[in-house]
């Protein structure tokens, strides 16, 4: 039997516009001039590994071409190619732009990898914290790029700022068994009080819904004997678990971002989305 905490909850949280400023190398822009008449609402996705690591470019929107830098190990060994199906969607001279940019890119981002991780974990901790701009510290603290410059870009998302009404602040999502991914708990990450669970419920293997289930005073840390409620309830379970999901979407949506400013290119309009 279905009950309503076991089914997926339509979203209340409003979107926001959230304008994130990012530090990308002064260079960086410029490198993508040359490539840039090629290009029609590109979309660029890093994929960064110790062993092996991609930089895929879908150059045109409207095309089905994929531009690839793959490497294993060294992105200076890097092997370049077009896929498309088109019999030649570039000229010899344009795919020396493009490898050319797209070597150079891969090293920029290969180089910055802490610097991006650092950037969108603040991105999400000011976003979650209230506000609707999040830009690098600046007075007294040294630039995490020498020689760089500001690149920004909007990002639509449903994370919600602080909620005064509710005593947990910061509610995250965590895998007590990393080997059940259909088991997770949700704790206050200021006290790290266990506040539920959610179950996976399928039905021969198809996954069908979730269960919310508040924990219970013992489990939290609570005195057992103790008067007063948890004053948790499976609806505060459900938003806080939809909010885990709205902030891993802006982490990714940050990152993408981000990727495209420090290769030279605009932020792709996929990350202003809404829904």
């Amino acid at each position: 039997m279905r009950r309503e905490h076991d089914v997926v909850p339509g979203r209340a949280t409003p979107w926001r516009n959230v304008l994130v400023e990012f530090e990308v190398p002064s260079g960086a822009r410029a490198s993508a001039d040359r490539l840039r008449p090629l290009l029609d609402d590109p979309e660029l996705h890093w994929t960064p590994g110790l062993r092996r690591g991609v930089l895929a470019l879908l150059p045109r929107s409207t095309a089905m071409v994929r531009v690839v830098l793959s490497w294993e190990w060294s992105v200076e060994a890097a092997d370049f190619s077009v896929h498309s199906l088109e019999p030649d969607p570039f000229t010899p001279d344009e795919l020396v732009v493009l490898e050319r940019w797209m070597r150079a890119s891969a090293r920029r981002l290969a180089s910055a990898d802490d610097a991006v991780e650092a950037a969108v974990t603040r991105v999400v901790d000011d976003v979650v914290s209230g506000l609707d701009r999040s830009a690098p510290p600046r007075s007294g603290v040294p630039r995490a790029v020498e020689g760089s410059s500001i690149g920004t870009a909007v990002l639509g998302t449903r994370v919600a700022g602080p909620d005064e009404t509710s005593p947990h602040g910061r509610v995250d999502v965590r895998l007590p068994d990393p080997g059940d991914p259909g088991h997770e708990v949700l704790v206050d990450v200021s006290t790290g009080r266990l506040l539920g669970h959610r179950t996976t419920l399928a039905d021969e293997g198809d996954p069908w819904a979730f269960r919310y289930v508040v924990a219970e005073a013992d489990e939290a840390g609570e005195a057992v004997d103790d008067d007063t409620t948890s004053g948790v309830s499976t609806a505060d379970l459900v938003h806080w678990h939809d909010q885990h999901i709205q902030r891993q979407m802006l982490a990714d949506d940050a990152r993408q971002a981000l990727v495209h400013l420090l290769a030279g290119l605009d932020a792709p309009a996929s990350v202003g989305y809404r829904g």
